[in-house]
């Protein structure tokens, strides 16, 4: 009852509670002494070293058990492979043969034992070896392959990546603030739009009234007609213009106009007369004569 303090004597739960402390600070400290051969290192003891260490002990007598369990596992699977190769009739044999082997082949042994291991073959075959090996060859090139193609990825995304945060920095800058006087602004935007949109219902109010008073609308057949009068106005024009480029090439002057004119009227004249002896000659030609009697 030494290690109990004066509290202790008078509760009996405080003197349960401090048995029971005392009894893990006994283990504690032979826990501890089984781990440092016996001499214990200094630390302050309260009663949260007390559960830390409780838990570290718990813990480390967990893993010393799996520890022990696994290492018994093994030497019985160690003895019971040694068992199975001594009672193997093919054991000397295979002891024979190992011993004979020559350094090379002690090495091509360990590779061709090394080989079916990684590539999962129990009993070595040296065409499945080989097929194997191709195909971790195809399957290495392939993972080179996506590497390249991860980096080109990487380097792109990482290039986007930089083109977005200059982009940011930029949006920082002064040129994208708003103005100091926006607020102004948009008080009076919305001023504006107050006002205008009170005067909305008068303005509606107007484009009824005009709509209302407005002049018929022409209609397709007046178009038609309209249309029929100006196909005849084209006609007409096309015509005055035949008659204009007869008289192309005479005097501005109307006095030497008519001349010309009255001197290109004799020339027909002359010209028609001309046209009909020479009309009235191949006729007589052209005509038997009879013959006289």
């Amino acid at each position: 009852m030494a290690h109990l303090s004066p509290s202790a004597i008078f509760s009996p739960s405080v003197a349960r509670q401090q048995l029971a402390a005392a009894k893990d600070w006994n283990y504690i400290d032979a826990w501890l002494s089984t781990k440092f051969a016996g001499k214990t290192p200094p630390f302050e003891r309260n009663n949260e070293t007390l559960k830390a260490l409780l838990a570290l002990a718990a813990l480390n007598e967990t893993a010393d058990e799996e520890r022990d369990l696994l290492a018994q596992v093994e030497a019985k699977a160690l003895a019971d492979l040694q068992a199975k190769q001594d009672a193997d009739p093919n054991a000397q044999i295979l002891r024979s043969i190992d011993e004979a082997l020559t350094r090379e082949g002690h090495m091509s042994l360990d590779v061709l034992c090394t080989m079916s291991v990684a590539m999962n073959q129990p009993i070595p075959d040296m065409e499945k070896i080989g097929r194997g090996i191709l195909d971790l060859q195809v399957a290495a090139y392939d993972l080179e392959q996506a590497s390249e193609r991860v980096t080109i990825l990487e380097n792109h995304l990482n290039k986007e990546l930089k083109n977005i945060n200059h982009l940011i920095e930029e949006l920082k800058s002064d040129a994208y603030r708003p103005s100091a006087d926006l607020t102004k602004q948009t008080i009076d935007y919305q001023r504006k739009t107050k006002v205008l949109a009170a005067k909305l219902p008068e303005l509606r109010d107007k484009v009824a009234s005009l709509s209302a008073n407005a002049s018929p609308k022409f209609t397709i057949q007046d178009v038609k007609v309209e249309e029929e009068k100006f196909k005849d106005l084209m006609a007409t024009v096309r015509d005055l213009e035949a008659q204009v480029k007869s008289y192309h090439g005479l005097p501005q002057d109307t006095d030497l106009a008519r001349l010309e004119l009255e001197s290109l009227r004799s020339e027909l004249r002359d010209l028609s007369r001309q046209r009909d002896n020479m009309f009235e000659g191949l006729v007589e030609r052209a005509t038997p004569r009879k013959p006289r009697y």
